[in-house]
């Protein structure tokens, strides 16, 4: 028969003995785990969803979850002198895991592993600023959007381009398979989910690194020739352009706009009670400010609203 994690009877303030419910082989949750009042395990689990086997069960039992997230993506994750993430996506990360009522774990696996699902139970979710498109829709699972992103370039300070057209044959820098590498390379003129503003370069050839600080930081060493350009958020660039002490300047406005989400691997657990959970909670983060709040604190300015 299908077993009720003892989760489920210990919120419910039921005894429940393993070995009459099932093969000792099933995964049994610990009677050690605490939830938090109000919290969301503690919740679901009390009002009697059976989520044995699911993302969520998985996720509770373990009394964490564990995040995929990029240690050097300014202003929205990166590690500060004591070690400690810091940004606009590891605030709502940690928010989301306290309102689960979870301990966060990080992970930090390339973003070309995130974006190609298939995750093989590395990580719980993505929490990184995913762009929803219509590939990554193939192998993750979207959670509602908690925020609205930009794709804009900058160039050198010496450049003289003054429109994303003058830039056509040059070299554009953006990190592995992001949306932004993909606008440099073919743009979405035909997407169904992404909003093009401005078509790439005639003729632009594509620099990747496995980051896109990694563009940053080749530039600043003294590879000058890598790229004539950058592609990714206004926010980045601007970080970037703090960063190098006015080395680049922003060229021109928008070149499309996304939403980001949460993601989950499609290839994992059933997450049809996660999604459900993390849909209200993100919904309510939009509804009492905390994600405009972490917004204007990271990024100077409320990218949570279309």
């Amino acid at each position: 028969m299908r077993m009720k994690s003892a989760l489920l009877a210990l919120i419910a303030g039921a005894a429940m003995v393993a070995s009459a419910c099932g093969s000792a082989t099933e995964p049994v949750a610990s009677t050690e785990a605490r939830f938090p009042e109000g919290s969301y395990c503690a919740k679901a689990l009390a009002l009697g969803e059976d989520v044995q086997g699911t993302l969520l069960w998985k996720v509770c039992d373990a009394g964490k979850i564990v995040i995929a997230t990029d240690p050097a993506y300014p202003p929205y994750s990166s590690l500060d002198a004591s070690g400690e993430y810091v940004g606009f996506d590891s605030d709502t990360a940690r928010e989301t895991a306290k309102r689960l009522g979870v301990d966060v774990e990080w992970a930090t696996p390339d973003w070309a592993a995130i974006t190609a699902g298939n995750w093989g139970g590395r990580w719980d979710i993505s929490i990184g600023s995913m762009t929803q498109t219509d590939d990554r829709a193939l192998v993750v699972d979207f959670v509602d959007p908690y925020f609205y992103e930009s794709g804009y370039i900058i160039v050198p300070v010496d450049s003289t381009a003054t429109t994303v057209a003058d830039l056509a044959g040059k070299t554009g820098c953006a990190g592995e398979s992001t949306t932004h590498s993909t606008w440099i390379e073919k743009g979405y003129a035909d997407s169904a989910t992404v909003v093009q503003f401005n078509p790439p370069p005639a003729g632009a050839k594509l620099k990747t690194y496995k980051t896109d600080h990694m563009c940053i930081e080749a530039y600043l060493s003294g590879r000058t020739n890598d790229w004539d350009f950058m592609a990714q958020s206004k926010e980045f660039l601007e970080s970037a352009i703090a960063e190098s002490n006015g080395k680049f300047k922003i060229l021109g406005e928008a070149n499309f706009a996304g939403q980001i989400s949460f993601a989950l691997d499609k290839s994992g657990p059933n997450d049809r009670s996660m999604l459900n959970a993390l849909n209200e909670i993100v919904a309510a983060m939009h509804e009492d400010g905390t994600l405009s709040g972490f917004s204007m604190t990271h990024l100077g300015r409320d990218v949570t609203k279309p």
